[in-house]
């Protein structure tokens, strides 16, 4: 599928769930909460590759990384690492 049609589902069902809601505030503020622990993920992962450079050790930071970051913080950080230790190498 192409990026420009996920693109689309996405705002759609955006917009369908918004619509379909008894509040308009109450969707928008849990994206936002999500938007914002991704991007807190972001940040812990690229402290950690910062680190993680002394050592050669990189874990990519993508959308399914950061949001397990995020939302599991320091527990989700050391998954993250062991799997790539252990599982990956």
């Amino acid at each position: 599928m192409a990026t420009g049609w996920v693109i689309a589902l996405i705002i759609v069902g955006i917009l369908l769930l918004t619509a379909a809601s008894k509040s308009v505030t109450t969707p928008i503020r849990w994206m936002g909460v999500g938007v914002m622990q991704v991007v807190i993920g972001a940040i812990l992962l690229f402290f950690t590759n910062l680190v993680g450079e002394l050592a050669s050790f990189h874990i990519p930071i993508n959308p399914i990384t950061a949001l397990v970051a995020g939302f599991l913080r320091l527990p989700g950080l050391a998954a993250l690492i062991v799997i790539k230790l252990w599982i990956m190498a």
